[in-house]
């Protein structure tokens, strides 16, 4: 190789050299041997762009030896398409049909998708386009003319449109022309109210490619779809790294859904995978009345496909009356979770939920032919979506083997019925999901067993084990060896327990239960007295909540008793009380030979405490730690009448965070009685001696 270093001769044999490389390390080579000879500055920019050129070259000798051998490949009828696919392109002969995307609720047609209709003799499908058009490089002038065409309907024919968004099919990783790309933003910019960018993927997409895709829609405030979900590279990673707007819900995964067991299940994830993170779920392809109603029962937002309506060259204002009364009809089954499948139980009966979900059965009914013990085993992943009921005056044991079983709205995973006597015993790992357990005043529950049970509930009003609300529960015995989790959202609610109270019995067992909202109880009831007996066990609890108790009530009394018990208590909010009462007259706490740690920041609380009445407190060879950080700040009794303290053989610390005046103001009037061990109370730092 000759290089002139004083002109610019080494410029027109490089780059004569990079027309000729045809390998990567041809080109590695050649730009190291340049770089080792031309050091200046101007030099090494000139170079810094002629690896860029190279690359690019290289890049299109491959495609290009690539698709001339698939060319070459091609039969005679092919190739005959592949001509009248780029005089398509060429002479933009694109017609655009639009598909209704209606409401999963009432019908109502929510957006459109604009789908490419070639003007061709050849009767040419997309499919065809976007495979004769990537043969020769050109689906960058596919992705040009789909955004400039559609959007230029929308520009012509916005009123028709109705203020609905309108889908557009992109192919992310398709470059266009620098022009191209400014001219297609300027459209998009005007109409980013009406357009979703809809990426159909092909391959995967590298996380900074995805990053600035986002950020250009993100800042033109265009909304974004991903298609074909469940299918292909449009997977749960890049749905994440897109976090779009929509998702479209592939249709290999709807098609005969009401006969698939494994597709609902799958299906169903993805729903609420998608409102988890507020994503619209639309499920695509729908053909028949049957994946229609089963696409609604499990939650999809919107619903596209040939069954609702189709494709057509007009704008639609509506979709056929009879479609629309059949989706109000499902989604109301679905918010009343009316006209599922109902298996009604032996008296005695081994139930295997694998098979009620190829059935389709959504309710197991105990009790219609008699008492008995009824089994019900899962699997450890198979979300059933069945809940149990049973009747009134059933007698038995139901036993819970690696149950996965789900409610529905205003109906629980487990309902008890009137007048039962049910012994629930908890084989390995068993859950509930969308509701917990129902026991009505009338009735008794006892837990049993050695395995576990996770309840998870969320909604305004909710209950874990007990009864709603405005309601009182039966008897809760809990003689379980197992664990028992309770993890909860809403706005007023009790873990165990219920809105007006019942009969509590701890026994046993091991407890967990974390909860969210703005009226919270763990254990008691939240508008009556409470009598709860707690011993034998472990509890421990993490309650973020405005106003609320761990244990006991938030407007009434309560006579609690803890004893060979460890329990364990944090809680943040405004009004908090760990054991006793927020507004009622009295709280009567027996703590003896038990464990107990309260940790609570709030604005207005006490750990142990009648917050706004008497505080009668026994505590006898037991190990109790309280910490309590507020405004308005206690560790044991409340703020309007006296407290009482009988500590027998104990350990007591109590560490005060404070700006209320403890030591005036309180202090003198808790009548303290200890005999043997330690009460030690810090304030703000500072160790308080009581006379």
């Amino acid at each position: 190789m000759s290089v002139n270093s004083d002109s610019y001769m080494w410029l027109h044999e490089l780059l004569s050299s990079i027309l000729a490389v045809s390998s990567e390390k041809e080109r590695s080579e050649l730009l190291k041997a340049y770089r080792s000879e031309h050091k200046n500055e101007a030099d090494l920019l000139i170079l810094q762009e002629a690896e860029k050129i190279s690359e690019i070259v290289l890049d299109y000798k491959t495609y290009s030896s690539v698709a001339l051998h698939k060319i070459a490949s091609l039969s005679e009828t092919e190739r005959a398409e592949l001509e009248e696919t780029e005089h398509i392109i060429d002479d933009n002969l694109f017609d655009y049909y639009f598909q209704p995307i209606v409401s999963a609720k009432d019908g109502e047609i929510f957006s459109y998708e604009a789908l490419m209709r070639p003007k061709s003799s050849m009767k040419l499908t997309p499919f065809h386009i976007l495979k004769y058009a990537g043969l020769v490089n050109r689906l960058s002038d596919i992705e040009r003319r789909t955004f400039t065409n559609v959007l230029g309907i929308i520009d012509m024919r916005k009123s028709e449109f109705m203020g609905k968004y309108v889908f557009i099919n992109s192919i992310p990783e398709v470059k266009m022309s620098a022009e191209d790309y400014r001219r297609v933003s300027a459209m998009l910019l005007k109409h980013a109210d009406t357009a979703v960018v809809e990426m159909t993927e092909q391959s995967e997409f590298d996380d900074e490619s995805i990053k600035s895709i986002k950020e250009r829609y993100d800042n033109m405030g265009v909304k974004m779809a991903i298609d074909d979900y469940g299918s292909g590279y449009s997977n749960a990673g890049n749905l994440l790294r897109y976090m779009p707007d929509f998702v479209k819900i592939d249709r290999s995964l709807l098609s005969d859904i009401h006969n698939n067991p494994k597709k609902r299940h799958f299906v169903r994830e993805i729903i609420q995978f998608c409102h988890d993170n507020d994503i619209l779920a639309l499920a695509e392809g729908i053909e028949n009345e049957e994946e229609l109603h089963t696409v609604i029962l499990l939650g999809v937002d919107l619903v596209q496909g040939y069954y609702t309506s189709r494709p057509s060259p007009e704008i639609l204002s509506s979709i056929p009356e009879e479609i629309k009364q059949q989706i109000k009809k499902f989604y109301q089954e679905r918010e009343n979770g009316i006209g599922q499948q109902i298996y009604v139980s032996d008296s005695t009966e081994h139930i295997v939920l694998d098979r009620l979900v190829r059935a389709d059965s959504k309710c197991i009914i105990i009790g219609e032919n008699g008492n008995g013990d009824v089994t019900v085993e899962g699997e450890l992943n198979l979300d059933s979506q069945v809940r149990i009921e049973t009747r009134k005056g059933y007698s038995g044991r139901i036993i819970l083997e690696n149950a996965w079983l789900s409610g529905i709205k205003n109906k629980p995973s487990v309902d008890i019925g009137e007048d039962n006597d049910v012994e629930l015993v908890l084989k390995g790992e068993n859950k509930l999901d969308i509701g917990g357990i129902r026991v009505p005043e009338s009735s008794r529950l006892t837990i049993s067993g050695e395995g576990r049970l996770e309840i998870n509930v969320d909604s305004s009003e909710f209950f874990g084990i007990g009864n709603g609300v405005g309601l009182l529960h039966g008897e809760l015995v809990f003689e379980q060896s197992g664990r028992i989790t309770v993890n909860s959202k809403g706005l007023t609610g009790v873990a165990i327990g219920s809105g007006n109270g019942g009969t509590i019995r701890i026994n046993a067992g091991q407890y967990r239960i974390n909860m969210q909202g703005d009226i919270m109880v763990g254990i008691g009831s939240l508008y009556s007295d409470n009598e709860i007996v707690i011993h034998d066990c472990d509890i421990g609890m993490e309650i973020n909540a405005a106003r609320g108790t761990a244990v006991g009530s938030v407007g009434k009394g309560n006579d609690i008793t803890i004893y060979k018990a460890s329990v364990k208590v944090f809680m943040s909010g405004i009004e908090l009380v760990g054991v006793g009462t927020l507004d009622g007259s009295t709280a009567k706490l027996d703590i003896h030979e038990a464990s107990c740690f309260v940790n609570i920041k709030g604005e207005r609380c006490s750990a142990f405490a009648a917050l706004e009445g008497k505080s009668d407190i026994h505590i006898k060879q037991a190990a109790v730690n309280l910490a309590v950080n507020g405004i308005q700040a206690l560790g044991i009794g409340g703020f309007t009448a006296d407290t009482s303290i009988s500590q027998e053989n104990a350990e007591t610390r109590i560490a005060i965070d404070t700006e209320v005046k403890v030591a005036e103001e309180y202090i003198p009037r808790v009548d303290l009685s200890v005999s043997g061990g330690e009460f030690i109370l810090t304030l703000n730092g500072k160790d308080v001696l009581f006379e």
